[in-house]
């Protein structure tokens, strides 16, 4: 089980009150295991913003809180050959970033970067999940992983359109993460370094990546630091109109004190659109995470500002429980 309660305090777009919110940002049921020495199996399902009443107007009827929509998140099964060859098939997280394909469990901040999915609504997807199968492995004594995927994308009528094929290669000097899902974070516990880029195409539109992800401890492994950057290019053409052409930008970093079990963290994200049809974007927020008992129970507080070219900044503050036992 994965649940996240969580309060939100968002400065209206007048600037003149503050919307309030309290509700439940994932709840999730998870369920995995072996089946035999070469099969494995992961199933979820999500029930996202339950019970959170949309903060901007114009968006949905005002005032109505969200009565949750339970379905499944992630469904799949995993063929092993050992490290170099793995197949997932079935409903995955698309690869075409590390962000975009790390755990929701294990973030470091309070949630992902704003501009991870984009491509989920003009691509019919599920928060970045699609239905296909994968190619995976961790060669070269694990210092190098590659993953490619073919999936539905938008099937368009009579499902005529060419599949989605989305593909991404890490480069690891100190070995390879090996799960299907990467962690946002190991609380400084650890030593990882990943340098990655990734792709996804379907007739025009394109999906461009590139990303640095490293952690390390520090003064005896009684401290640790972890820093992440991730870069998309966005491009939907004439395939994807929905989808504008544009660059998203995120830096986060925490420091790991008080035995690993306290955590400043900042994250800023941004996104820039190609010529001047639609403004920039971008966010920052600074906060703490404090981990009880790391991901499986941790606490965790945010505040930032919110900016859009042409328009006030907003204020928003965000504080998150979370319970995840797998």
């Amino acid at each position: 089980v994965l649940i996240q309660p969580q309060a939100e305090l968002l400065e209206t777009a007048d600037q003149e009150a503050t919307s309030t919110n309290l509700f439940v940002r994932r709840l999730r049921l998870v369920v995995g295991g072996s089946l035999g020495e070469h099969w494995s199996f992961f199933f979820e399902t999500d029930s996202p913003n339950l019970g959170k009443t949309n903060p901007n107007t114009g968006i949905g009827t005002p005032g109505l809180k969200d009565q949750g929509d339970l379905y499944v998140q992630d469904a799949y099964l995993t063929y092993s050959r050992g490290q170099a060859l793995k197949v997932d098939a079935g409903m995955i997280m698309l690869p075409h970033s590390r962000h975009g394909t790390q755990s929701a469990a294990t973030l470091l901040a309070v949630d992902y970067a704003p501009y991870t999915f984009l491509d989920s609504g003009p691509g019919g997807e599920r928060v970045g999940r699609d239905y296909g199968v994968q190619l995976r492995g961790y060669p070269a004594g694990q210092k190098l992983e590659y993953r490619l995927a073919v999936s539905q994308g938008v099937r368009g009528p009579e499902a005529r359109n060419p599949l989605r094929v989305t593909g991404r290669a890490v480069y690891y000097p100190y070995g390879a993460e090996t799960g299907f899902f990467y962690g946002g974070t190991f609380q400084g516990t650890k030593r990882q370094l990943g340098v990655g880029g990734g792709f996804d195409v379907q007739e025009d539109a394109r999906i461009y990546s590139a990303d640095v992800f490293f952690e390390t401890p520090l003064f005896e492994s009684r401290q640790g630091f972890t820093v992440q950057f991730n870069w998309m290019r966005y491009d939907g053409g004439s395939f994807l109109p929905a989808l504008a052409k544009q660059d998203a930008f995120l830096v986060e970093a925490g420091y790991h004190v008080w035995k690993h079990r306290l955590t400043p963290f900042v994250q800023y994200q941004a996104r820039t659109f190609a010529g001047a049809a639609m403004p920039g974007q971008d966010t920052l927020q600074a906060g703490v995470a404090w981990w009880l008992a790391g991901h499986q129970r941790n606490l965790k507080f945010s505040a930032g500002r919110l900016h859009t070219d042409g328009l006030p900044d907003r204020t928003q503050a965000l504080v998150q429980l979370q319970l995840f036992y797998f």
